[in-house]
C-alpha cells in the first residue's frame, strides 16, 4: 500500500509506503527538513504541520505540529514545512577561486570534497587545470544523524545501503548540474577524486565504517580506495579516486587539506585546524606530522542547541552585545532570523562572556537589570532577538544549557590542538595557524579567541584558508597522487580517545575561556 504525500508551500510530491515517514516522504521529493538526531525525536528540529489525511505518531503534537521523523501516514496527506524546519540555502564557504564560469572544450577531472554536513564539487579542465565551475549542496545523510558516530550506528543496524545510496545521490545532482552548466558529456570525465573523513569515504564504496571504531591504526587507512564510479552508483563510467587519510577519524580530507595550505613544504612549524563536527587538527612542517580527530560534536552546525540551526539564509551568524546589554546582529542574506548558527554562537557566547552576561562556568548572571536575561523553564536564558525581530513570531534565546554545550564543542577542539601542541612545539612556537571548514571564514579571531576555541595568538599568525579539503583534492587532480600519498604516509595518528594528557586539557578547556587565565591574557584584559 502506497500513498502520495504533497509538501507546502513547495508543491512537492512524493510516494511512500506504509511504515515509512513523513521524514522519508521528504527525502524523497528532494525537500530538506533539519534533523540531527539520528531521527530518534530529540532534537524536535523537524516540526511540520499535517494539514490533510490520517497518520499515526511515535509522540504527542507539541505547539500544533509534529516530528516528521516520528510521523506515519496512512492516507494520502498534505504537510506543511514552517520555514524554521528547513535546512534553507546553504552558505557554505568554498573559498574556490572561479574567474568565470565557462565551458569545457575537451576532458574534464571532478574534484568533490564529502563532508559530513556538506558536499563540495569543482569540475576542473584537464587542459589547462582551470577550475570550470563550483558547486555544493547539503549532504542527503544529514537527515540520518548529525554527525559521523550517529551514521556508524545507523550503518549497523541495517542502514549500510540507504547511507551509501544517499551520499551517491548528492554527488550525482552536483555532477549533473556542474556538466550541465559546462556543457559537458559524461564520457568526457576522465576520473573523480574525493576528499572526504575516513567514515564518507567507507560509506561511498559500501564498506562497513564499523571497523573503524574497533582499531584506530588499520593500515589500510593510510591507502587510497579506488573504485569505479558505475559500479558504486554514480551515473558515469570513469576511476574514482579517494585521498588517502591518516587513521580511524582522520581522513583523506585532513590529509587534502595539508596538501593545500603546503604546510607540509614549510620549515617552519604549523597547526591546521577543521572546525566541524569532527574537529580535525593537524601539526607539523616539512619533517614531521601528527594528527587528531576530536570528536567536537554537532553544536556549531546548530544541534544539541534551542535556536541553533545550519548557516542558511535566517540564521544569525554575527551577534555583538552592548554596554547596555541591547544586541546587534546580521542575518544570512539579510532575513528575519529563524535561529542561530555556528558563527553567531561564537559571536554570542564571547560577547555574554565579556560583556559579563555569563562567568567563566557560562552561568548566566540573573541580578543583571535586562529583560533579555530571564529564568525559563529549567533554566536560564538570553534573548539574542525578540520575537518582532524573527521570521518565527517568537524570541530567539540563548539557555544556559547551549552555553553548556558550546563550551564541550570548543573545549574538545581546544583540548586536542593542546595536547598535538605537547607532542610537537607549544602554540606561542606555530609560525602559522590554519583555519578550515565549512564557516571557517566567518569566524570572528577575537571572538573564537575570547571562548577559548583558539588559543591566545597574534591575529596574523591566523590563515583562513576555506573549504581545504576541496582545494586538496583540485590540486591532486591537477598535479597527480604522489605527494598527497606521501603526506598520508608520513603523518602520524594521534588517538586522543587514550591520550592522558587530552582528558587533563579537556578538563581545564571546559572554562571560558579555561580554567587558567595566564593561557588568555588578551582575554584577561577585554573582562570588565
Amino acid at each position: 500500500m502506497g500513498y502520495t504525500i504533497k509538501f507546502k508551500p513547495d508543491g512537492a510530491t512524493a510516494m511512500i509506503r506504509d511504515g515509512q515517514t513523513i521524514l522519508d516522504a521528504a527525502q524523497s521529493a528532494g525537500v530538506h527538513i533539519q534533523v540531527s538526531c539520528n531521527c530518534e525525536g530529540k532534537c524536535k528540529k523537524c516540526r511540520v504541520i499535517v494539514e490533510e489525511g490520517e497518520f499515526e505518531t511515535r509522540m504527542p503534537k507539541q505547539d500544533g505540529a509534529h516530528l516528521a521523523c516520528q510521523t506515519y501516514p496512512k492516507s494520502d496527506a498534505v504537510v506543511f514545512i514552517p520555514e524554521e524546519s528547513r535546512l534553507g540555502r546553504h552558505q557554505i564557504l568554498e573559498h574556490i577561486e572561479v574567474h568565470e564560469r565557462r565551458e569545457v572544450s575537451g576532458d574534464a577531472f571532478f574534484a568533490v570534497d564529502i563532508g559530513t554536513t556538506t558536499v563540495a564539487a569543482s569540475l576542473i579542465d584537464a587542459s589547462d587545470g582551470a577550475i570550470a565551475d563550483t558547486a555544493s549542496a547539503y549532504n542527503k545523510q544529514v537527515s540520518i544523524g548529525a554527525d559521523v558516530l550517529s551514521r556508524i550506528d545507523y550503518a549497523k543496524s541495517g542502514g549500510l545501503g540507504k547511507l551509501q545510496k544517499l551520499e551517491v545521490e548528492t554527488i550525482n545532482e552536483l555532477l549533473e548540474k556542474l556538466m550541465g552548466r559546462s556543457n559537458l558529456s559524461s564520457g568526457r570525465i576522465k576520473e573523480i577524486i574525493t576528499s572526504g573523513n575516513t567514515v564518507m569515504t567507507y560509506l561511498l564504496v559500501g564498506m562497513d565504517p564499523s571497523e573503524i571504531q574497533r582499531n584506530v591504526q588499520i593500515p589500510r587507512f593510510k591507502m587510497p580506495v579506488s573504485a569505479n564510479a558505475r559500479e558504486i552508483g554514480i551515473n558515469l563510467e570513469a576511476p574514482v579516486y579517494c585521498i588517502p587519510g591518516v587513521g580511524s577519524y582522520v581522513g583523506g580530507d585532513i590529509t587534502a587539506g595539508i596538501l593545500a595550505s603546503g604546510m607540509h613544504t614549510a620549515e617552519g612549524v604549523s597547526m591546521l585546524i577543521d572546525v566541524g563536527t569532527n574537529g580535525e587538527i593537524a601539526l607539523g612542517n616539512r619533517d614531521w606530522m601528527v594528527a587528531a580527530s576530536t570528536s567536537a560534536g554537532p553544536a556549531f552546525e546548530g544541534a544539541q542547541t534551542t535556536s541553533g540551526m545550519r548557516a542558511a539564509s535566517g540564521a544569525i551568524e554575527e551577534v555583538k552585545i552592548k554596554g547596555d546589554y541591547e544586541v546587534e546582529f546580521s542575518a544570512i542574506d539579510n532575513y528575519k532570523p529563524r535561529g542561530i548558527c555556528g558563527s553567531g554562537f561564537i559571536d554570542a557566547v564571547a560577547q555574554m562572556f565579556l560583556s559579563g552576561a555569563i562567568d567563566h562556568k557560562g552561568r548566566i548572571d540573573l541580578s543583571i537589570d535586562s529583560k533579555r536575561v530571564r529564568k525559563a523553564k529549567n533554566t536560564s536564558e538570553f534573548v539574542i532577538a525578540w520575537a518582532g525581530e524573527t521570521s518565527l513570531g517568537r524570541d530567539i534565546v540563548i539557555t544556559e544549557k547551549d552555553i553548556e554545550n558550546i563550551i564541550y564543542t570548543k573545549a574538545a577542539i581546544y583540548a586536542g590542538a593542546s595536547a598535538l601542541a605537547k607532542v610537537g612545539v607549544p602554540f606561542g612556537g606555530l609560525e602559522r595557524v590554519y583555519i578550515a571548514g565549512g564557516f571557517g571564514h566567518y569566524i570572528r579571531i577575537d571572538n573564537a579567541i575570547a571562548i577559548g576555541l583558539l588559543p591566545d595568538l597574534p591575529k596574523e599568525r591566523f590563515a583562513f584558508i576555506g573549504n581545504a579539503s576541496l582545494a586538496g583534492a583540485i590540486k591532486v587532480a591537477k598535479e597527480g597522487r604522489g605527494e598527497v600519498e606521501a603526506i598520508a604516509r608520513k603523518t602520524t595518528y594521534i588517538d586522543l580517545s587514550s591520550d592522558k594528557s587530552f582528558t587533563e586539557e579537556y578538563m581545564g578547556a571546559i572554562f571560558l575561556p579555561h580554567a587558567n587565565p595566564d593561557l588568555f591574557p588578551s582575554v584577561e584584559e577585554r573582562l570588565p
